[in-house]
């Protein structure tokens, strides 16, 4: 699935009760053993909660891609000729506003990549997993690295009390 730049290309199923509802859409299109969607989908509430952002019903779309898509992605999007390790795409769906729903948009996540980032950060691949699932929702919720120093440090900061929380449950 390649995301269209003016639309949103995925539309989950809205699961929950009314006041902590979520559209969690999960594909896994790698060749690498990963963990499956509740892995995905927890690490996004904890994320989503942790930012205070006041609507709790959002929708968001995870899927794992292999590097070859991942590259294709990366030089289309971004006109850089590698695969990258996640790419995050906001939703222009303003139309779920009215249903009280938030939609943030998909995250591409590539294994292969995240594998070998792992190997040599000297950490498990489950953690780098959910540092990338995290990045990857904060980038969807307006925070961006790349704008200052400043905001790479809170950024940073958010991540890190984040991947704590995880720990934690």
């Amino acid at each position: 699935m390649i995301p269209d730049k003016d639309a949103h290309c995925t539309m989950g199923i809205f699961v929950g009760d009314h006041d902590q509802m979520s559209g969690f859409v999960f594909q896994n299109k790698s060749r690498i053993k990963c963990p499956g969607k509740s892995f995905f989908e927890r690490i996004a509430d904890v994320t989503v909660k942790e930012t205070g952002l006041k609507r709790k019903n959002y929708e968001l779309g995870i899927f794992l891609v292999s590097p070859a898509e991942s590259k294709k992605l990366n030089a289309e999007f971004r006109l850089k000729d590698s695969s990258t390790n996640v790419l995050s795409f906001p939703s222009s769906a303003g139309y779920l506003r009215k249903y009280g729903i938030m939609a943030l948009g998909d995250i591409f996540i590539c294994p292969s990549v995240a594998v070998k980032e792992a190997k040599e950060l000297k950490i498990q691949f489950k953690e780098h997993l959910s540092w990338l699932t995290i990045h990857g929702v904060l980038h969807l919720l307006g925070y961006d690295h790349e704008k200052s120093q400043l905001e790479a440090r809170k950024m940073e900061k958010l991540e890190k009390k984040i991947l704590q929380k995880l720990a934690l449950r």
